[in-house]
């Protein structure tokens, strides 16, 4: 007692403050931050395939303590995964195209010794500057490929160590790319079962090829995975403008990636005449550079033309697949009121919304402390989705069922 006597009352109201204050965020963390992702959908049989046969959705996501909130979630979620040093053995070909130019997918196959039940192929396209060395890619195909699938990571034009033969890069609208290394894949891979998993402007690109070859889109995939992309780009962007962490760290961020990519080729693109270089490499932000370099490439007149011609959100009844997206309610570029939920429960929808609270664009970070891991909440969804595929794809088309009754357990497990 006499050491409690010799306690100020300030110490004594200051510890009782500090531990008040840490019981409300534990209090706010476990009610309000942790919560199951939430599916929306009018589709039974797709909702039934994703309650039956992908459980990691039936728990709680308990976003990373430290990066809870979207925006530190969306600019973490490149560092606490795998080192860049640390580089995948992929087998590379090239893959020519119409126009001249080329791309470069990269392969990984599982060994067909552990892997029981039927082979599934999965084209897995990345984000806007991303490639198949980028940090969230490499652990999306380690769980692939742990789920016992065949791993595709299409490269777009000049990423992933392959240069431009063309004065041509790529853009969210444009599924020309894509449609062409789909048919190589259809050669290389007859009859084969596959899916597609697109992340960002990856997931963009590939809804965009759903949109615009229906048919061929229903014959080749049994279904897409759409991970937190930018549904309505004419408000995904808009949201990148606001301040201080979306305008000045996110957006800056992006354009710099942007006119990296543009001053690399630019010997090679300033052939065309339709863009002034010099103001290219001066864009502070993505509507700037979109305004002097995407828009112009592509026959817009303006950036907001390409955005409108970017956005899946009004075309989504044109799925000829089921489509999942997943995506965190506080992504900074498309927050839950631009994600196409009311068209995901629209009587007839092709499509599923996986909607998680936390976990901002791209990120999906997990665990109690701060420290670079392969494996978070955004890995484990996608092994257990992967795996459920391989097995029970064509449970949520009304197909017979394949599936070997294996009880091999290949999802990523949290570590």
């Amino acid at each position: 007692m006499q050491y409690f006597e010799k306690i100020s009352e300030t110490t004594i109201l200051v510890s009782a403050t500090a531990a008040s204050a840490m019981a409300v965020i534990a209090v706010y963390y476990v009610f309000t931050v942790s919560q199951k992702p939430r599916i929306h959908t009018s589709n039974n049989r797709i909702r039934n395939f994703l309650q039956d046969r992908v459980k990691t959705l039936d728990d709680k996501y308990y976003p990373s303590i430290y990066f809870w909130e979207g925006r530190l979630q969306s600019v973490m979620g490149l560092r606490l995964r795998l080192s860049p040093t640390f580089k995948l053995p992929y087998r590379r070909e090239i893959v020519p195209l119409s126009d001249g130019g080329e791309v470069g997918i990269d392969f990984m196959e599982p060994d067909e010794k552990n892997v029981k039940g039927p082979p599934l192929k999965v084209f897995l396209l990345p984000g806007l500057t991303s490639s198949s060395q980028t940090s969230y890619i490499k652990t999306l195909a380690m769980c692939i490929l742990k789920a016992g699938a065949t791993v595709i990571v299409f490269n777009h034009r000049g990423l992933g160590g392959v240069p431009i033969k063309t004065p041509r890069l790529y853009s969210a609208s444009n599924c020309d790319d894509v449609s062409e290394v789909v048919a190589y894949l259809k050669k290389k891979y007859p009859g084969e079962r596959m899916i597609a998993i697109g992340t960002s402007m990856g997931g963009m690109v590939f809804c965009q090829y759903i949109i615009q070859n229906p048919e061929e889109a229903r014959e080749t995939f049994i279904c897409a995975m759409a991970i937190s992309i930018c549904w309505d780009a004419v408000n995904g962007v808009a949201n990148l403008e606001k301040p201080f962490v979306n305008h000045y760290i996110i957006n800056y961020g992006l354009t710099q990636n942007l006119k990296f990519l543009s001053r690399k080729y630019r010997e090679v693109l300033e052939v065309r005449d339709c863009w002034d270089f010099n103001k290219i490499l001066r864009s502070t932000n993505l509507r700037e550079f979109d305004s002097s370099f995407t828009a112009p490439q592509f026959g817009f007149p303006s950036a907001l033309d390409y955005y409108k011609s970017a956005n899946i959100v009004d075309d989504t009844e044109k799925f000829t697949i089921p489509v999942f997206g997943f995506s965190a309610a506080d992504d900074p570029m498309q927050p839950i009121e631009c994600l196409p939920i009311e068209q995901a429960e629209s009587p007839g929808s092709n499509l599923a919304m996986i909607v998680t609270m936390r976990g901002g664009h791209l990120g999906f970070l997990e665990g109690p402390l701060p420290l670079r891991k392969p494996f978070h909440y955004l890995e484990r969804v996608v092994g257990d989705f992967v795996h459920a595929v391989r097995l029970y794809g064509e449970e949520m088309r009304g197909d017979k069922e394949v599936n070997d009754n294996s009880n091999t357990n290949s999802t990523c497990n949290h570590r």
